[in-house]
């Protein structure tokens, strides 16, 4: 059937329209929504588009949909799971559980209603097949456009880790009539088997269809969505709990904050995860603080039980201490634990199984102090790795080449060991291309860190074409090809050199290579940079105070991190966008040096290629990055993408035509961007500029000096009327982001081995995995927890 004859919508009638227009009614701003227009078409809603335009006056619904072309890539680690032996695959089995199982509070620490409605789906798609339900769901009156686009949503709630997305929180909802989900759950076998499943559909009902100006994205609860802190918690209440866990040495990575009033008494609990339950309180400023332990109680418990029975199959002694200590801290709740933990992951040096799991990032806490938890177990590429322990190897003779001196750089490089990982299970909102832990900055400053780069997720990219490149850049690589048809070491690039219709997919292949070379510069000598200059609790200092200049003022350092503070919390919301900027800065420098090319493998003209794609590549991400700026309540949703945008910023304030984006027409004469720039202005105007600003960067978080840096980032980071027009083109030509389906692990019938369970790349692939990934009696667990919840976030339910 032509998609263009249908007419899907017909059967919203009014209570769909009542229900679009008024409490979750659309755009404030008065523009079409192009993009929405469409995907109505694409859906063959065109029909609907006017009823959309007429009630388009509160969010702008189109930012908040999946397309049906939204791309599953899987995580291949298949040869790398084979490659170990019967006791790796169980150590890493036993793990893998850990991960999955740890990461159900994930929905718990996202939205209030991501607990219940994993709950619906589990039981929806584990009492019958996917194609059973589809069929219940085409006799509710969906359409084929419309079941798929379920499946999307699903597929893309569940590699989210909840409704809100992990890369750039904002709500995304499914393209469906709520009456139709309603009698699609109704006639499924699961609600003939759970009595209370339509009691679970209609509390979260409104959290899967609504959205107003609070509700389309994460943030404190009377601007945003969060449940790391209850629904009356407001900043002042943080920056008080703040205050107090400072005089009391207390840090909050694994916990929530929830607010009562009794009897005219307020009362802030500080809720730790941990299996061990007790409470205690004492009065702080007027108000009653509450320790409380034993949040995700019952998801922690399994959680341990899986590290306990995993440490039966560690390889070495520190392997074994460190898997106690994961499971201690999850006992105790006490961070302490942790610390502990990592710092015998440190020292547990080339593992041929790599894990690490606990309360990790703290991006998605607007006070940006608690954290999600997280926790992987990948095995390690050998061959990729060592590049990475060639980077290692020089990175002290590196780090020197960074813009602030010796003094501003920590006493010792500790080696760290770094290296490539096939991930077989992650468990969290997202999964990074590169990582680098611990968080603990007291850890980092002394002791060490480790940094990881997640092979299988760098290479897994669905081919899509490159927004607003000018044709001169999509050219210039194909320039090359002669050179490398003739004298070229590598193969698949000769490959491509007579074929002008490959060129984009051997554009496609420098931006794999070039983001390996980007990743291996962030974590390691990025985030593995810098030092924080600190007052000790005797009154001495960690640097020469008399004699340390400061870098920016040419003065003596007037300022520092006091006893007690720490980066994140003293630089609080803007810390996690600012360090990532830092470290990307580090990457766009280094980049340009032909010996550390080299060290990836990339020599003489070659490795001028990655370094011009590394460029073109990351800067153009920066105007991407626009996607996620919330127009408005005038902030960012992503701390990689405001600072990438910041970066952009940069250099197109170094002007000489560098880098130039300007506004265009496309094809069918909509509004488009022309984005370029000038590979041969790289190392004479971007790196000197970059370079230069990274030197404030650096010099601001060493002096913690939280004014001076606020006021840099915001400079840069601040988005005009021209950088909201390309905000609006950006968005209406944007592409959707991949999901990912991972695999199970499961024991073979003796107990002795494990099998790799792989799924489809597809949405009923993802659907599958999670359907497999979890008990009954887990889900019985979560269900209960977000229950308990319920009360602390009452306009959710309403």
């Amino acid at each position: 059937m032509n998609p263009s004859n249908r007419e899907p919508f017909g059967c919203w009638k009014v209570s769909y329209l009542a229900f679009l227009g008024t409490a979750y009614s659309f755009s404030r701003r008065p523009r079409i929504n192009l993009l929405f227009a469409r995907q109505s078409r694409s859906f063959g809603l065109a029909a609907a588009e006017k009823k959309v335009e007429d009630m388009d006056k509160v969010v702008d619904r189109s930012l908040h949909l999946l397309p049906n072309a939204t791309p599953v890539v899987g995580l291949n680690c298949k040869a790398a799971f084979e490659n170990l032996s019967p006791t790796e695959r169980l150590y890493a089995h036993h793990l893998a559980r850990a991960s999955f199982e740890g990461s159900l509070i994930v929905f718990l620490q996202v939205s209030p209603e991501s607990g219940g409605i994993f709950v619906l789906l589990h039981r929806l798609f584990s009492s019958e097949s996917i194609e059973a339900v589809k069929e219940k769901a085409l006799a509710a009156g969906f359409t084929e456009d419309e079941w798929q686009n379920f499946l999307v949503w699903t597929g893309s709630f569940y590699s989210n880790s909840g409704n809100y997305k992990g890369f750039g929180d904002s709500k995304f909802v499914p393209f469906l009539a709520p009456e139709k989900v309603q009698k699609m759950v109704s006639s499924s076998k699961a609600a003939s088997i759970y009595p209370d499943l339509l009691s679970i559909y209609s509390a979260v009902e409104r959290g899967i269809f609504s959205l107003d100006g609070r509700t389309a994205g994460l943030g404190f609860n009377d601007t945003g969505v969060s449940t790391y802190h209850s629904e009356t918690v407001r900043k002042a209440d943080s920056d008080l709990i703040n205050r107090y866990m400072k005089e009391k040495n207390l840090e909050g990575w694994n916990t929530r904050l929830f607010k009562e009033e009794v009897n005219g008494k307020t009362i802030l609990k500080i809720k730790f995860a941990s299996t061990n339950v007790n409470v205690k309180d004492e009065d702080f400023e007027g108000v009653k603080v509450q320790l409380e332990k034993g949040d995700y109680a019952e998801i922690l418990a399994r959680t341990t039980a899986h590290l306990i029975k995993a440490g039966e199959y560690a390889a070495t002694a520190n392997q074994k201490a460190m898997i106690n200590k994961y499971a201690e801290h999850f006992t105790s709740g006490e961070v302490n634990d942790h610390k502990d933990a990592s710092r015998l992951w440190i020292k547990d040096v080339n593992p041929i199984v790599e894990s690490y799991i606990g309360f990790i990032e703290n991006y998605r806490d607007p006070a940006g102090v608690r954290s999600e938890f997280e926790g992987f177990v990948a095995a390690v590429n050998k061959e990729t790795s060592k590049k990475f322990a060639h980077l290692v190897e020089k990175a002290e003779f590196i780090l020197e080449r960074l813009p602030w001196g010796k003094a501003y750089e920590k006493d010792t490089f500790l080696k760290p060991d770094f290296t490539a990982l096939d991930i077989i299970a992650f468990g969290s909102s997202g999964i990074p291309a590169g990582i680098n832990i611990p968080n603990y900055d007291d850890i980092r400053q002394n002791e060490g860190f480790k940094n990881v780069s997640l092979s299988n997720v760098i290479s897994a990219m669905p081919k899509q074409k490159m927004n607003f490149i000018s044709e001169e850049d999509e050219r210039w690589p194909k320039l090359m090809l002669t050179y490398f048809t003739i004298f070229s070491p590598f193969p698949s690039l000769a490959r491509f050199s007579r074929d002008e219709r490959d060129i984009k997919n051997l554009i496609f292949e420098y931006n794999g290579k070039a983001f390996e070379v980007q990743v291996g510069l962030h974590e390691l000598l990025g985030h593995g940079s810098g030092k924080l200059f600190q007052r000790n609790a005797d009154g001495s200092f960690n640097f020469d105070k008399e004699n340390t200049v400061d870098i920016l003022t040419g003065g003596k350092v007037t300022s520092w991190y006091e006893p007690g503070e720490t980066w994140g919390g003293l630089f609080g919301q803007l810390a996690s966008a600012y360090e990532e900027c830092r470290a990307e800065a580090v990457g766009y420098v280094l980049c340009c040096d032909a010996d550390i090319l080299r060290i990836f493998g990339h020599d003489g003209e070659f490795g001028q290629l990655i370094k011009y794609v590394n460029w073109l590549s990351e800067i153009r991400a920066g105007l991407l990055a626009l996607e996620f700026y919330n127009a408005d309540q005038q902030k960012w949703g992503q701390a990689h993408c405001w600072a990438r945008y910041v970066l952009t910023k940069v250099v197109l304030e170094a002007g000489q035509g560098f880098v130039t984006i300007a506004e265009t027409k496309d094809s069918e004469g909509g509004d488009d961007l022309s984005f370029k720039l000038d590979k041969t202005k790289i190392d004479t105007v971007g790196m000197p500029a970059v370079k230069e600003f990274l030197k404030k960067l650096q010099g601001y978080k060493s002096t913690a000096d939280v004014k001076g840096a606020t006021a840099l980032f915001h400079k840069y980071g601040s988005v005009g009327p021209t950088e909201l027009k390309w905000r609006d083109i950006c968005i209406a030509k944007r592409k959707p982001r991949r999901i990912f389906v991972q695999p199970n692990t499961k024991l073979t019938a003796d107990g002795q081995n494990v099998d790799l369970i792989v799924y489809p790349e597809t949405t009923e692939g993802i659907i599958s995995s999670f359907v497999d990934r979890y008990s009954s009696e887990s889900i019985c667990d979560l269900e209960k927890l977000w229950k308990a919840d319920q009360k602390y976030f009452p306009a959710a339910y309403e």
